[in-house]
This record gives C-alpha cells, sequence and structure tokens, in this order.
C-alpha cells in the first residue's frame, strides 16, 4: 500500500485521538485529551478488516496500537491531505459494510 510506505518514510508522525477515541481511553484509565499530542512510530497493513494500524508512543502511558482511521493528523503534516482522505474512504467502508450511512460533517 503506497499510504503505509510513505508514511513509514515520515515517522514518527505527530497525532491526536479523535473525540470519541480519547472518550473511550480516558473512560479506560489512559489520561488522553483530544488534545494530547501522540507520536506514530509504526504503521502496518493490517488487511481490509483493520485497515491501517498504528503503533502509538504517549508520553507517560504504554505504546498502543489503534486504526488510523481513529486519528487526526497534526495539521501542516506534508500527509495530512493524503490521510484525510484515506480515513474518509476507510471509515466510509465500514459503515457501508454494517448497512449503514455515514454521518456527514
Amino acid at each position: 500500500m503506497e499510504l503505509i510506505d510513505e508514511m513509514k518514510s515520515q515517522l514518527p508522525i505527530p497525532a491526536y485521538a479523535s473525540q470519541d477515541l480519547s472518550r473511550y481511553l480516558v473512560k479506560n484509565g489512559k489520561d488522553i485529551k483530544p488534545d494530547t499530542e501522540l507520536k506514530i512510530i509504526q504503521v502496518v497493513d493490517s488487511g481490509n478488516e483493520g485497515g491501517i494500524a498504528c503503533l502509538l508512543d504517549v508520553v507517560g502511558s504504554d505504546s498502543f496500537v489503534i486504526s488510523l482511521a481513529l486519528l487526526r493528523i497534526k495539521p501542516g503534516h506534508p500527509l495530512a491531505d493524503k490521510i484525510s482522505a484515506y480515513q474518509k474512504k476507510r471509515i466510509r467502508s465500514i459503515f457501508r459494510s454494517k448497512g449503514l450511512k455515514p454521518r456527514r460533517r
């Protein structure tokens, strides 16, 4: 996958948790708010089911793996537009596979 290769060449990539991800993490004991800067330190293709998975390095916390679809890339990053396009496509695909319509923002 071309995007994964481009991302690997730009590591680490600064990112932030989405609102939904942040709520989930806080509820489960991780103090990661939407404005907490995270660093993507590794990316892998987890197939059609999982999409692009990112290993995050989090200051003061254990590292963990999360789907790229649940992250926001720091504005101004060279790959921000490509990653955003991937995320939109991925989220639409997930919704359609469940028979749902994606929310419009």
